[in-house]
């Protein structure tokens, strides 16, 4: 299993482990960003990945947007070539359950 989109076609794989995928057509959502984006968010930090990002992430499973969010980061090039954009597409948000 790997966290790329090759990886993410075997549903059944990641599905089987417990994880929650996407249930919107990615590419569709990547046309239509492009085409007529509608949100844009500086600075991709953890703070983004794990609040903005789950919610647009929840709003465009539940069909409420059919577009995503555009993310710009002007601080740190060096973040953006090494860690941003060979990863950023792939990101797991992970929520904890209490146990009662």
């Amino acid at each position: 299993m790997q966290l790329n989109r090759a990886g993410l076609a075997d549903k059944s794989a990641w599905e089987a482990k417990g994880y929650a995928l996407p249930s919107f057509d990615y590419e569709t959502v990547k046309k239509n960003t492009k085409e007529n984006p509608f949100w844009v968010h500086f600075g991709v930090g953890n703070i983004f990945r794990a609040f903005q990002c789950n919610v647009v992430q929840n709003l465009l499973n539940a069909g409420v947007l059919d577009r995503g969010l555009t993310v710009a980061e002007g601080y740190d090039y060096e973040i953006i070539e090494k860690m941003n954009r060979p990863r950023f597409k792939h990101s797991r948000y992970f929520k904890s359950k209490r146990n009662r």
